[in-house]
């Protein structure tokens, strides 16, 4: 019995997930329709291999809508929970195609990737400013060839990704 009670209080008991539990975070990559998953997909492509602002399809924003608030509802999330999570899971979507078309470009993702973890943890754990993407967008590109307006529009985004995958998972702790 005393067992039993230690390992209540310990919390070794499965109790429902809470928006805390990154666990339940990828839950919206999961309840995306493949139509929708390939439509975002498409959408990064193309930002990716432009300079102007990235835009999205229509669906995009009402099917993460859906997905988020289906998962919302299974986990008992809060609306702070669910805003990371659409966020998050469009960047992580994203994630693969910004690492492989920084590679083409002649870019190490990894390097670039190791480069954001240098930052202090609290600019990481929220949006960074336009100064401080700039600064690490410059820092990233040495090599005067590719010091291109195309590059950095590339570089940005990417960072933008990984800055997003990062904050949305710490909001979506604190939520």
């Amino acid at each position: 019995m005393r067992i039993i009670g230690l390992c209540l209080i310990a919390g070794f008991v499965a109790l429902p997930a809470h928006a805390s539990d990154l666990a339940t975070m990828e839950c919206v990559v999961g309840k995306l329709k493949p139509a929708l998953r390939t439509q975002i997909e498409t959408d990064v492509t193309r930002n990716l291999g432009s300079v102007a602002k990235p835009s999205y399809d229509p669906s995009v924003p009402s099917g993460l809508a859906n997905a988020a608030h289906e998962c919302a509802v299974e986990n008992k999330w809060s609306d702070a929970a669910v805003q990371a999570a659409r966020i998050y899971t469009l960047a992580r979507i994203g994630w693969p195609i910004a690492q492989r078309t920084v590679g083409q470009k002649g870019f190490d993702a990894a390097m670039l990737e190791a480069q954001f973890q240098t930052l202090p943890e609290e600019e990481r754990n929220r949006p960074l400013t336009t100064q401080e993407m700039q600064d690490l967008v410059k820092s990233s590109v040495t090599d005067e060839a590719q010091q291109t307006r195309e590059n950095a529009m590339l570089l940005n985004q990417f960072f933008s990704m990984l800055n997003i995958m990062q904050y949305a998972s710490y909001e979506f702790s604190q939520a």
